[in-house]
């Protein structure tokens, strides 16, 4: 065998394969297109999982590729040893329902010792212990004497994940020479030791599992294999690991050369070496295919594989910026099988360079800080279960003020010998993500970077909202929006937008628990001002923004501030009605019901609950007739604070997960419902009106949303019904709103009768076109065959045609396209003469609706799909003959 380069590794075994009349694929994306279960791609068969399972048809039924894969569970590892690597390529061929052993056997065996010319006697092949039909195949048809057989249980030669296809699978492995091994008189294929390298695994997909140990055999299995580029590389290169392999050690000499190491001189450096070779691989793909440093899901994935590869080089002595010059030496070596690499040249240094730069802004001082952490922990002897141990809010503080992972202060404490406290951690976390909660509700106030009022020193703003919708106040601080200034005035007589004023004294309810704020007006001597949102700060100020019409403000002055009552009492009746909603939800429902989110302004409620179905509409009736009672009974509603446990005693529903001081406040209908809340209310379920259910959702697993309407919102949505009636009425021509639903019901059944006689029109077109069909039909081994595109042609009428072609023409095949508005249905036929050579209606119809980017399925005599793109019609429709063709070849 002789020496070959990675990149035509790639090609020839891609090319053996189309010489075996495989389809040649592109590598697929890094990022899985609709598989949620995967965060990344990790093997040449994921991308391809529809196929497989059969719900959808695969370009071809023989398909070779090429796949980008990264694996992220062993990244602590990556470096440590040289046998492992995030990134890495998987050469594989696919047989959807095709060919099986008898034939990808003898090709595997074919492309390593013919087509690579690897020494047969270097090779040795494992099969799954009941595998007899393989065995075989290996022994008595490609000939592998029996000593470089061996058989293994399910743990390694039976692919299985869940429930699905599985099967059996055979791997070969590459002899590298007892040099590689441990020395011991059994040393065999299986050893722990180097010696035997596994480089192919032929899986067997032969069966269909339950997940509960039951196999049903496939009656058309599927083949998938997988041969790991790299370590084929490293058999025809004859070296020891894949950063030995040509590719990879460019990057590792480039490496070398920006550090002035030399790798294999001193294993501290040579670990950093190879950190930085497979993560810069792995980020210059996942870059170029859209993944963007983040800290959670696969952009966490990326940004900790690109703070590890700088933080060693600064290991290495590398003290600037370094990484974007490996992307030239990764896309060189790359681009030969993956161009797209070239083309994303500028972004992907782009997202690699602005990412380091990042990090090594704050990496020296947090390096130097981790360092003297691990220092004290060593000196002192910080134990913990007899460990060495960093405090876990040690390294929270690490990561909050230099943005270090726990992933990274891990990695290098371990270095050290010192564990890290991450339950202490978490802790800390969380209590950080509340911090940042609570700052976000202020700083939202006007879009604010900062908290610009968090230096005022002035007592809080005490909220009047509850008793008076208007008082007196006093301005304690202005701002434009920007800085805190003194005072305030319109621009050349122009209202001034985004004006922020603190009161000492305020009527104005804040946004806040689902509750939106409320607006009115401000009037001082010399100032109007309208009030558009009020927000809370952590330190108690309740902060206005407004937009100032006229005049001047000035800190100190006395405005007169009045809430909109109309808008308020709106927002009152919602919030109240939501109450009496949760109760009546937990009625019908169940106790199971809580809260899960609410909103409520001066038009709707909007409330999200705990249920695991679709509430059914007698359920929705119930409820909203139960509101209705309870408001109709004109009910007392009474707010108080309570103690905590008082209020537990009532029975008082609170939010669920929520926390509470020790003193709350609860908000009483009749004791009917009991909640802890701090909006405003109705003081009689009366003065909400009445009530009616919009709409019933899904919001998530588990969480259902309703949205409702009250009083005024009632009135408003029975006036639009009657409007629409009323526009019905006219349309058709009913005398008065009562004859509508007899006038409708009369026209269905005129426009079902006409639609009968149409289709009965179009049924005795179609006969007659039918037997012009037949006048251009292709005969391909004794089968007709009919296509034609019918402009104007509904599904059900190309039904009827091919009812009458089976008929007609038992021995023919029927390709129907039709259109009608923005709609084009493919239709398939087969006779039953047609049938019996093996032809069925499903599976052509899936080959020729794939030419024009559509899909479906069916039975043998018939089948429909919907065709996208209408370009692509006549040449899905001339292929048709050589459809059927090969499909008579392959039941021949």
């Amino acid at each position: 065998m002789q020496w070959t380069g990675l990149n035509e590794l790639r090609e020839r075994y891609l090319h053996f394969f189309e010489t075996k009349d495989h389809l040649r694929l592109g590598s697929f994306p890094l990022v899985p297109k609709d598989d949620p279960s995967l965060l990344l791609i990790n093997s040449g068969m994921a991308p391809m999982k529809k196929w497989f399972l059969g719900q959808e048809e695969p370009p071809r039924h023989r398909v070779t590729t090429c796949q980008k894969c990264i694996r992220t569970p062993d990244i602590e590892r990556v470096g440590i040893t040289a046998r492992h690597g995030t990134f890495f390529e998987m050469l594989g061929n696919f047989s959807f329902q095709d060919y099986f052993k008898e034939e990808v056997i003898p090709w595997a065996w074919e492309f390593l010792t013919q087509d690579l010319e690897i020494p047969a006697e270097k090779l040795y092949i494992s099969v799954y212990t009941d595998d007899d039909e393989a065995y075989d195949i290996w022994t008595k048809k490609v000939g592998i004497p029996e000593d470089h057989m061996v058989r293994f249980g399910k743990e390694d030669n039976f692919w299985e994940h869940g429930s699905g296809p599985c099967g059996p699978c055979s791997e070969i492995y590459y002899d590298r020479g007892p040099e590689h091994g441990c020395g011991k008189p059994d040393c065999k294929v299986g050893c722990d030791c180097d010696r035997y390298m596994e480089i192919w695994n032929l899986v067997f997909s032969q069966y269909d599992s339950d997940g509960k140990g039951h196999y049903e055999r496939l009656p058309k299995p599927n083949i998938d294999t997988g041969m790991g580029l790299e370590r084929l590389a490293c058999v025809m290169q004859d070296v020891g690991n894949l950063f030995e392999v040509d590719t990879v050690a460019a990057v590792l000499h480039h490496v070398e050369h920006i550090s002035g190491k030399r790798y294999g001189t001193d294993e501290k450096d040579d670990i950093s070496i190879r950190v930085i070779t497979d993560h810069i691989r792995s980020t210059v793909f996942m870059v170029s295919d859209g993944i963007l440093p983040s800290n959670e899901g696969r952009g966490y994935v990326l940004r900790r594989l690109l703070r590890r590869a700088a933080r060693h080089g600064r290991m290495l002595g590398i003290d600037r910026p370094f990484l974007t010059e490996l992307v030239d030496t990764v896309i060189e070596s790359s681009e030969a099988g993956y161009p797209e690499l070239r083309e994303h040249e500028q972004y992907i240094k782009k997202v690699i360079g602005t990412e380091e730069e990042r990090f090594s802004r704050t990496i020296d001082a947090g390096l130097s800080i981790l360092n003297a952490m691990i220092d004290k922990v060593q000196t002192e002897q910080i134990k913990s279960e007899g460990r060495l141990v960093l405090s876990g809010a040690d390294v929270f503080k690490l990561n909050d003020t230099f943005g270090f992972p726990l992933d990274l202060t891990k990695e290098i404490a371990a270095e050290a010998g010192v564990a890290v406290d991450e339950d202490a951690f978490h802790v800390e976390m969380t209590k950080q993500r509340e911090r940042a909660r609570a700052e976000r509700l202020a700083k939202d106030i006007s879009g604010w970077t900062a908290d610009l009022f968090g230096e005022l020193t002035v007592e809080p703003t005490v909220f009047d909202g509850y008793d008076t919708l208007q008082e007196q106040a006093a301005v304690v601080a202005l701002s434009d929006g920007e800085e805190i200034v003194d005072a305030i005035a319109t621009d050349s007589n122009d209202a001034r937008e985004g004006v922020l004023v603190v009161l000492d004294h305020t009527p104005f309810y804040a946004e806040m628990g689902g509750q939106v704020a409320d607006m009115g007006t401000l009037r001082s001597q010399d100032a109007m001002l309208k009030v558009e949102a009020v927000k809370k700060t952590p330190k108690g100020y309740f902060v206005h923004t407004c937009t100032l019409l006229e005049g001047t403000l000035h800190v100190g002055d006395t405005v007169d501030a009045a809430v909109d009552a109309g808008r308020r009492m709106a927002i009152c009746r919602n919030h109240t009605a939501t109450h009496l909603m949760q109760k009546a939800l937990r009625e019908v429902l169940g106790e199971h019901v809580h809260q899960a989110g609410s909103y409520q302004d001066d038009r709707i409620t909007r409330f999200d609950f705990t249920h695991f179905s679709a509430v059914t509409p007698e359920e929705l009736a119930r409820v909203e007739r139960l509101v209705n009672e309870k408001i109709y009974e004109s009910i007392p509603v009474a707010v108080q604070n309570l103690p905590i446990e008082e209020a537990k005693k009532m029975g008082a529903m609170a939010l669920f997960g929520e926390k509470y001081g020790d003193v709350v406040r609860v908000v009483e209908a009749g004791g009917w419902s009991v909640e802890f809340c701090g909006g405003t209310h109705v003081k009689n379920t009366a003065q909400i009106g009445c009530f009616k259910i919009l709409s019933e959702s899904s919001v998530a697993a588990g969480i259902r949303r309703i949205e409702a309407t009250t009083a005024f919102g009632v009135l408003g949505l029975l006036n639009e019904r009657t409007e629409e009636l009323t526009r019905t009425a006219a349309a058709l021509k009913a005398n008065n709103l009562k004859d509508v639903p007899a006038r409708a019901e009369a026209m269905a059944a005129e426009l079902k009768e006409t639609g009968k006689q149409l289709e009965a029109a179009k049924s005795q077109l179609a006969a007659s076109q039918i037997d012009g069909m037949f006048d251009s039909a292709a005969v391909v081994e004794g089968v007709r065959i009919v296509t034609m595109y019918l402009n104007g042609t509904a599904p059900e009428t190309l039904r009827s045609m091919m009812d009458k072609l089976r008929d007609k023409a038992p021995d023919a095949v029927g390709a129907l396209i039709g259109t009608t508005g923005e709609k084009t249905t493919l239709a398939v036929g087969v006779g039953k003469q047609a049938q019996a050579k093996g032809l069925k209606a499903g599976v052509l119809v899936k080959q020729i609706a794939a030419i024009a980017g559509g899909n479906g399925g069916g039975k043998p005599d018939f089948a429909m799909a919907g065709i996208k793109d209408v370009s692509k019609v006549d040449t899905a429709l001339q292929a048709v003959a050589q459809i059927v063709k090969s499909e008579l070849e392959k039941n021949a």
